[in-house]
């Protein structure tokens, strides 16, 4: 019977499903080590890992991200700074796009509601700023577009995607305790 105690508490320690939303004022770079030490040894796997030694960096990249970069992308990188215990959801999309007015629409599945989330800067605050706000979005159950010359397209190409950007996001807040 302990085990099976154990066993159910290590697998809901793993799961990603919530449905809490992210309080935008409380959003910070800064990681604790147990949660990052959590990171490395239960949720790493799913990702492809580029380390930079030299810089103190590690880029984690969901591996069910979007791959072929020739049309248009949008993934999420999660980049730690171990040397000052900091990690940063870094933006990578199509270099023609203009990340400082970059601007999704998203539109509800259950009403008539719609609105649009900007990026407000090119700082990497503002960029965490960005995917949590859009990270909240998607916990209400809406369809999320932009715009790509001159065409309303989905921001993610499949549900992989979707979930991909939804999942590293969890994994960054969960490592900067919002979780």
């Amino acid at each position: 019977m302990k085990k099976f105690v154990i066993l159910i508490l290590l697998f809901s320690a793993c799961s990603v499903n919530t449905s809490k939303k992210i309080e935008l004022d409380g959003l910070r770079f800064n990681y604790a080590d147990d949660a990052y030490i959590f990171f490395r040894n239960m949720r790493q796997t799913n990702y492809d890992l580029q380390v930079m030694e030299e810089g103190g960096w590690r880029i984690y990249r969901h591996e069910e991200r979007k791959l072929d970069t020739s049309d248009f992308y949008f993934n999420i990188s999660l980049v730690v700074n171990w040397r000052v215990n900091r990690v940063y959801p870094i933006i990578e999309m199509t270099k023609s796009i203009n990340k400082a007015n970059f601007e999704v629409i998203w539109q509800s599945l259950e009403s008539e509601e719609s609105g649009k989330i900007s990026m407000e800067g090119e700082k990497r605050k503002d960029e965490m700023i960005f995917c949590a706000k859009l990270y909240n979005k998607m916990i209400d159950e809406v369809e999320i577009f932009t715009t790509y010359q001159n065409n309303k397209i989905p921001l993610f190409e499949n549900s992989e995607q979707k979930e991909a950007f939804r999942i590293s996001m969890y994994d960054f807040f969960r490592m900067t305790g919002q979780l």
